[in-house]
């Protein structure tokens, strides 16, 4: 008998110009192995997936998108208590930070691996936010959840369209009034000007940027970030900044860039937050680090 995985690809068949289930379906056509014994199920919301994912015990979840779309799963299968299973990711995305992280760096690359079946622990941030209870890649206030706000309001009708007009409208506002405690430490005032504040999980970030360097994805630790002004954000985008192994006092590996490693951490913003590049418009969160929580399909 073939004792082989068989895999369900979720995709969210309303994501960008509605092509995600076509391309899917001519992926899958190169991988005959994996053909033979995979099923999709195609959605168009959480709600939806809710109801229309069931899966049997030799079944393998994969998701077909970005980190939006794998913290979907994420979120389901521990909602009904099988965070423990084996789960995949097809990167269809546009930052696909988790993917890079697990060497994912393009969809084919991402089904070879589900053939090989080589796999990652990750860490996971759970939070106090009920419509958002998992953060897989950052949760933050300022320029991204800003940002993220105007591109989530208009990117199904040009997604060029909405990154222009979000980067314009945003790209140089400062604020006051955040605060963020660490393992139960104050660490940021909210008398302090700043352009961006969050706490981040996994080295990759935004297109495969490595914003945190020697960090790893399954160690116990997140990083709390303040940059305080637009110079020192893109720097950071640019070039990213080494992150140390274990807690430490606050450090500046970067003008105008300050981090902490945390297991536990409580954020407090007047603008709103945003978790894994999606908007959720709350103000105030608790976070602790889940280790090794998920075991992921990975490239190496």
């Amino acid at each position: 008998m073939d004792s082989s995985p068989r895999f369900v690809f979720l995709v969210n068949a309303a994501a960008g110009t509605g092509q995600a289930p076509r391309k899917l379906a001519a992926l899958i056509a190169e991988q005959p192995h994996v053909a033979a014994r995979a099923r999709v199920v195609a959605t168009r919301s959480a709600a939806e997936l809710e109801q229309a994912l069931r899966l049997a015990d030799d079944e393998i979840p994969v998701a077909v998108g970005g980190d939006g779309s794998f913290n979907a799963l994420v979120s389901l299968l521990d909602r009904r208590g099988e965070i423990s299973r084996m789960m995949g990711l097809i990167p269809f995305g546009t930052g696909n930070a988790t993917a890079h992280t697990l060497g994912l760096r393009s969809a084919r690359v991402a089904m070879a691996a589900l053939v090989r079946n080589k796999t990652a622990s990750l860490d996971i941030m759970r939070t106090s936010i009920p419509q958002a209870p998992i953060a897989l890649v950052s949760c933050s206030t300022g320029f991204e959840s800003n940002f993220l706000q105007r591109y989530s309001a208009l990117r199904y009708r040009s997604r060029q369209w909405a990154g222009w007009s979000a980067l314009a409208l945003n790209i140089s506002k400062r604020f006051s009034g955040a605060t963020l405690s660490v393992d139960g430490r104050a660490w940021l005032g909210d008398s302090e000007l700043v352009y961006n504040v969050g706490v981040y999980n996994i080295p990759h970030y935004a297109f495969g940027r490595v914003m945190w360097r020697g960090m790893r994805a399954d160690d116990g630790l997140a990083v709390a970030a303040a940059v305080s002004s637009p110079a020192a954000y893109w720097n950071l985008m640019l070039r990213g900044v080494p992150a140390a192994d274990s807690p430490t006092a606050p450090t500046t590996p970067l003008p105008g860039v300050r981090i902490a490693r945390w297991r536990s951490a409580e954020i407090f913003s007047p603008v709103p937050l945003q978790v894994d590049g999606e908007f959720v418009g709350v103000h105030h969160a608790e976070l602790t680090v889940d280790s090794c929580a998920l075991t992921a399909i990975c490239a190496t």
